[in-house]
């Protein structure tokens, strides 16, 4: 017998994609009416612009990486992982002026009041500079 197979006989095996090969991502969840995704990890922060806006890159649960840098009022919702990528990383940028508010928003099962101030690092860590001798 031979392991010949023709193409129409073969399915992809949804529950084990290869290396690669690009997954649907699952649907968000609804908080407070907007669209939600759950942040699988943190990978790194940024402080950028005049104004010095704080924003994080992460890893979305069930999806591909995305390299996309994101507000961090976008993670008013995802405080404890914020925390956590802090915690971890004492160096990086931030945490959040309001990242307190959002742990104790979150452990009340409130939802958190925007603030001015939400996109505003604790701390900013200056951009290395070269030095011309």
């Amino acid at each position: 017998m031979k392991n010949l197979f023709h193409a129409d006989r073969l399915r992809k095996a949804a529950d084990n994609p290869l290396p690669q090969q690009i997954q649907t991502p699952p649907p968000p969840e609804e908080i407070n009416g907007e669209p939600e995704w759950e942040v699988d990890q943190v990978q790194q922060s940024r402080v950028t612009g005049k104004s010095r806006r704080l924003e994080y890159q992460v890893l979305w649960k069930g999806c591909d990486p995305d390299e996309t840098w994101y507000p961090a009022r976008n993670f008013r919702n995802a405080p404890i992982a914020l925390k956590v990528f802090h915690d971890e990383h004492p160096d990086a940028a931030g945490p959040p002026v309001n990242l307190q508010y959002w742990i104790e928003c979150a452990a009340a099962e409130e939802g958190c009041e925007e603030r001015d101030d939400d996109d505003t690092a604790e701390k900013a860590v200056k951009p290395r500079t070269r030095r011309h001798d």
